[in-house]
């Protein structure tokens, strides 16, 4: 342990119900994924660092060093279970290329999200069937829709979720308004 942190507990992650992370150590929210990609990208610039964002690092980077926890953890990147952040952010891709092609078909995008996921599951298994087998190894998607979003998702992701999450994915468009 640093001297001077010699009397601090050793620091635990925890979630609030906004899925902020704290570092019990320093009582401050621990730095979200976007957070760390801002303070990356501002490193690269040489701009001298905020105090907490100093403090963010430090502490992480203690929590680390001192064998308390994995630094993904102590970053708060990652907790028991969790995504990664970038599973998480390829996931999100995914499920936006699917709103897409859910709101550019004319077929699809008239339907109530559990019919249109129903329709859009046949339909990526048909892909999968009869197309995907013989496009797979293709450097490039499809000209058409839906035909180029399922390669793309099956290039990308290895399979096109079932009509359940596919409901879920679309049903999310409408509660955010994405």
């Amino acid at each position: 342990m640093h001297p001077q942190r010699a009397s601090a507990s050793i620091p635990s992650d925890t979630s609030d119900p906004r899925g902020h992370h704290e570092n019990r150590r320093s009582h401050r929210p621990m730095a979200p994924h976007h957070t760390l990609r801002a303070l990356a990208d501002h490193l690269r610039t040489g701009a001298p660092l905020q105090p907490d964002e100093r403090d963010i690092l430090a502490d992480a980077l203690d929590a680390y060093l001192d064998g308390a926890v994995p630094l993904d953890r102590a970053l708060g990147l990652r907790k028991w279970g969790g995504v990664s952040p970038a599973r998480a952010a390829a996931l999100a891709d995914r499920d936006g290329m699917i709103r897409r092609l859910w709101r550019s078909s004319p077929d699809w995008v008239a339907l109530d999200p559990a019919a249109a996921a129903r329709v859009m599951r046949l339909s990526a298994s048909r892909y999968e069937q009869v197309r995907w087998p013989r496009e797979r190894d293709h450097l490039s998607a499809p000209s058409a829709e839906p035909a180029a979003t399922w390669w793309r998702v099956f290039q990308t992701y290895g399979r096109v979720p079932g009509a359940k999450r596919l409901q879920q994915i679309l049903e999310a468009e409408i509660q955010e308004g994405v």
